[in-house]
């Protein structure tokens, strides 16, 4: 048959399946604006409407009516269908959360009643994003044009799927002989029902029809070797993007309502959905919705999956946050559904460490499922499921699928045949994984895909047999199978949206520090309450939560509106707001004080003894002092700064524990071991030399007589270049990164402000149009550091700020800390996928080494790298202007430090020197002094202790411990005090072995880059 006069026989028999309308009238509505979820802020009382009815964008539009039906004629179905534009709501029904409306969801099941009271929340949607960027939208409008009742039969509904779905695999399939005889026999169905006959004799002859098309589809044979679908129902939510958290908590109403409607339709419909964030929106503000997931979980229709507490970023995310993000999604399924997920599902993520194979093993999840590494790869992604091995040797199953339609598919014809025609391995294993629903916004599954996929199923000719599951069940049948499939070891890099590694920097800064304020809050405040001292896990835990939320994968790489900024950074204000009391009280509780103050107690974190630079303020009383005095005698000079700080480098303090030292007015030395000019810096270890514009001409390492910046280049190299523009900025960087480099175009200063015993601060300002950058360039007398303090008023557009050290070193691979460890990438750009990785991600620190010698770069807030031949630069600003046209505009403050070392970066302790630039030692005043104390400290392997903290459990503290280097060997934990047992856990504290312990600690052997978690109980100090 003639494929027009089919479509127009479909849209005809569409159009046809309501016998009857029944307009609803009557309507009331009244305004609000949503200030925050569950607090609106109305315009007036309820009024009648008239109907249609307009608003302007980001109006909530509230309508209420009551509805009464005749009882309806046996066998027929009732939808409740609504006309609107540019806008999405939710459909409560007698006062309950129903069902979500929106462009893809206007018909929807009516309630099971003749009698019903309706009430819509409408958000009116057009320009969100000049909507939330502050621009007048007052010009686009929401309409409501009104909604009715439609009464019809299903057996036509029924024939218009079959004969709809017929048609579209007709016009997907490539099958000659099939396509022909699914043509016919569609051909054949249509011409035995007339649409002009009365609507008794229409049904009769549809259910003829219907029955003549089954009978004709069945008896064309399926292709045995044409693979197999496995379709899993699906809604991505993002918890923020082109609107606020607070929308996002009506999607998480409107999305699962619809969910909790087909399941009621369908029995077979199974419904995926991660991110216990959303969840516990739903349960504190849709309670009714929640109760109904809840049955719906128990009944197995329903998967809580994801594991993480939201889908986190993973590249700018620290190893601990990334274990605490699994370990408070467990923890809410456990404690709310009973589930134990065990997929991490990340299916938007912008990218994938090396080090997150260990920690999903480490948290005993064995399954992976992304689409993302399919998006505009410039080098297409080679397998589609595959083994990932992690940086210790731990592997997970993995499938990275290319569907269409990404992670929010729709299961028509077309799609099913195309995904089976791009999946990569089907001699490997014959069935791919198929997300189905409308996501990122939110909305899930529709009618239309439901009755698809239910036609698709077992196997309809022509196309790919069909089941549909878990997500969960998908990988369980993989891996009974065990295939032989390929393994991938290392990063899943993903080739697009490198700059997010930058974006929106104020965020990033404010996530790294109060992931170290919490690490403090946790190790202090667990030792405090050994003592004796109060730990408000509450508080800690709930400040978790805040810092996992905002780390979500478009809030913390920088890719939302302006707002959602306002939100991360109010919240990461309250973070600070409820720790820092309680790590001031657990410090306090650890230095008491008495009638006066001569003293100052230096805590140290980190498991290692340390002598980097601290600086402190004076106690009052001892504002003339002139040097520390330790507790076995020797002093050490102190250098004043500002009013009562003052700084002091080289002083000796223990792992995991405390120093004293009394504070003196000693005679010292005249003769600084620092000179410093605006053109030469000299300390023991340097001779620096600066250009007139701040940057450094020469490096020479007087320890190891060599000079580090290579010959006739510059270090400290602020290079400003063209950064767009294009539609996704605050994603997407583009090679080459110097295509353009902008002159400054302004005055510089250089000039002395300190040279003392400790240190030496060279200040340098710059000047670009109006953008002024300001940096004190700081080398001390001991520390092998040199750091760059930066202050800049950031005012440009399409604008990336680098700054590059050209080094005298050869070499062909960069370092770069990642979670837990390290990674090597090219500096070269022999293929294209060396050369597609020009911006990479770091967390602390990057390296080029050659044989003998190094130089590390570290930073405390900063993300993006990249190494190119013996360049290593790190990214420091960005100027973006979509979705936030102010994006980073303002005042930023950071460091990045130069750390030259002899050996490689692990000889060279970089990974120790870039924790103690971020962690710096913290500073109680005490009366007297006491004997220094170790609380934990370690022996063996350069392990490092990462976490401290009381068990989620309430048993024992919980001790983690990874190795940095790529190292294995025995560690030794030695305890400054006694304790009961040691079991080893998993990541998320679950026991696993009982471990043997002497007196004072007990041994174990460490993997490389291998974490390890401990559980000790009765821990008692002193």
């Amino acid at each position: 048959m003639n494929h027009r006069i089919v479509e127009n026989k479909l849209e005809i028999l569409r159009s046809m399946i309501a016998g009857t309308t029944i307009g609803i009238s009557s309507w009331q509505a009244r305004s609000a604006d949503y200030a925050a979820p569950a607090d609106y802020r109305y315009d007036g009382d309820w009024a009648d409407a008239n109907l249609p009815s307009e608003y302007p964008s980001g109006k909530t539009v509230f309508y209420r009516t009551s509805v009464e039906l005749a009882p309806a004629d046996k066998g027929q179905e009732r939808y409740l269908t609504f006309d609107f534009q540019n806008m999405e709501g939710l459909l409560r029904v007698n006062g309950e959360a129903f069902a979500g409306i929106d462009e893809n969801h206007r018909r929807i099941p009516a309630p099971n009643s003749d009698r019903f009271a309706i009430e819509i929340e409408f958000f009116v949607t057009p320009g969100l994003d000049g909507l939330y960027q502050g621009r007048n939208t007052s010009s686009l409008k929401g309409t409501f044009f009104g909604a009715s009742v439609e009464q019809g039969d299903p057996e036509l509904e029924a024939f218009y799927f079959d004969a709809w779905f017929a048609f579209e695999t007709v016009k997907a399939i490539s099958d000659r002989r099939r396509k022909q005889l699914l043509d016919e026999a569609l051909g054949s169905a249509l011409l035995a029902i007339d649409l002009t006959v009365p609507r008794e004799r229409l049904l009769k002859d549809a259910a003829a029809a219907r029955q003549l098309l089954a009978e004709k589809v069945a008896a064309i044979a399926p292709d045995p070797e044409s693979g197999s679908i496995y379709a899993v129902g699906h809604t991505h939510i993002d918890t923020a993007w082109l609107w606020p958290i607070k929308e996002t908590v009506r999607k998480c109403g409107r999305s699962f309502s619809t969910a909790c409607r087909l399941m009621e339709r369908d029995p077979d419909f199974h419904f995926a959905c991660s991110q216990p964030q959303l969840y516990e929106y739903t349960k504190q503000y849709f309670p009714d919705v929640y109760a109904q997931i809840k049955k719906w979980v128990a009944a197995g229709q329903w998967e809580t999956t994801g594991a993480m507490w939201v889908e986190a970023d993973c590249n700018i995310t620290s190893g601990e946050s990334l274990i605490r993000q699994i370990l408070h999604g467990i923890e809410f399924f456990k404690r709310e559904f009973g589930t134990r997920p065990r997929v991490c599902w990340l299916p938007d993520v912008f990218g994938y460490p090396a080090s997150l194979p260990e920690i999903l093993t480490g948290c005993d999840i064995p399954y992976f499922y992304t689409y993302k590494l399919h998006m505009l790869a410039t080098n297409p992604f080679r397998d589609h499921l595959f083994r990932w091995r992690g940086l210790d040797g731990s592997e997970v199953l993995a499938a990275v699928i290319d569907t269409p339609g990404a992670y929010n598919g729709r299961p028509k014809p077309w799609d099913l045949r195309e995904a089976w025609e791009r999946y990569a391995q089907k001699g490997e294993y014959p069935e791919v994984l198929f997300p189905y629903g409308f996501g990122d916004g939110g909305g899930g599954a529709t009618i239309e895909m439901i009755e698809s996929r239910r036609r698709a199923e077992p196997h309809y000719p022509g196309l790919p047999a069909v089941r549909t599951g878990s997500a969960e069940g998908f990988f369980d049948a993989l891996a009974r199978q065990n295939p032989d499939l390929p393994r991938w070891d290392g990063e899943l890099y993903l080739e697009m949206h490198q700059g997010t590694y930058t974006s929106q920097s104020a965020t990033k800064k404010a996530n790294r520090a109060n992931e170290l304020l919490l690490r403090d809050a946790e190790i202090w405040g667990s030792l405090a309450q050994i003592g004796g001292g109060k730990y408000d896990a509450a508080s800690i835990h709930g400040a978790w939560q805040t810092v996992l939320l905002q780390q979500f994968h478009d809030i913390l790489p920088g890719s939302s509106i302006a707002p959602v900024y306002v939100d991360a950074l109010t919240d990461h204000a309250a973070v600070r707001a409820a720790v820092e009391p309680h790590l001031a009280g657990s410090l306090n509780r650890l230095a008491p004080q008495g009638d006066r103050a001569n003293s100052i107690r230096l805590f140290n974190s980190l498991s290692w003894a340390r002598r980097d630079p601290v600086a402190f303020d004076l106690p009052q009383g001892c504002t003339d002092a002139t040097a520390l005095v330790a507790s076995d005698g020797r002093t050490f000079p102190i250098q004043r700064l500002a009013g009562t700080s003052a700084i002091a480098d080289g002083v000796d303090v223990p792992s995991i524990g405390y120093a004293d030292f009394t504070l003196a007015k000693t005679p010292l030395n005249d003769l600084s071991p620092i000179t410093a000019t605006p053109e030469q810096i000299e300390t023991p270890r340097y001779v620096i030399s600066l250009t007139p514009e701040g940057a450094l001409s020469s490096i020479f390492d007087k320890t190891n007589s060599r000079e580090i910046i290579a010959e006739g280049a510059l270090g400290n190299d602020l290079q400003l270049l063209q950064d767009g523009p294009e539609h996704e900025d605050a994603w997407n960087v583009h090679a080459p990164l110097d295509g353009r480099r902008y002159g400054f175009e302004g005055e510089t200063s250089v000039t002395v402000n300190e040279v003392g015993p400790v240190r030496a601060v060279v200040h340098v300002v710059r000047h670009h149009r109006s953008t002024t950058i300001e940096q004190d360039i700081i080398a001390y007398a001991h520390s092998d550091r040199i750091d760059f303090v930066t202050r800049v008023n950031w005012n440009e557009r399409q604008t990336m700020l680098k700054v590059a050290f050209p080094l005298a070193i050869r070499t062909t691979t960069a370092a770069y800390e990642v979670q837990f460890g390290a990674v090597e990438r090219p500096t070269h750009q022999n293929t294209s996928w060396d050369r597609m990785k020009f911006e990479v991600a770091a967390q602390r620190w990057a390296d080029l080494s050659e044989t003998g010698y190094g130089v590390s770069l570290a930073n405390d807030c900063r993300y993006g790298y990249d190494a190119r031949d013996n360049v290593l630069r790190l990214t420091l600003l960005r100027g973006t202007s979509f979705p936030d046209p102010d994006a980073d505009r303002g005042v930023h403050e950071l460091t990045y430090s130069l750390i030259p070392h002899s050996g490689g970066w692990a000889q060279g302790e970089t990974v120790r020197r870039a924790w103690e630039l971020n962690v710096p030692m913290r500073v109680q005043p005490v009366s007297g002094s006491a004997a220094p104390c170790s609380f934990v400290s370690l022996s063996g392997t350069d392990a490092v202790v990462e976490t401290i903290k009381p068990a989620e459990d309430g048993r024992g503290y919980i001790l983690r411990i990874y190795e940095p280097h790529g190292a294995r060997g025995p560690v030794k934990v030695q305890l400054g005090g006694s304790f009961d047992s040691v079991t080893e856990c998993n990541l998320i504290e679950e026991d696993r072995q009982q471990v043997p312990v002497q007196a004072s600690g007990w041994d174990f052997a460490i993997l490389p880059f291998q974490i390890r978690t401990f559980r000790v109980l009765g821990l008692k100090l002193g």
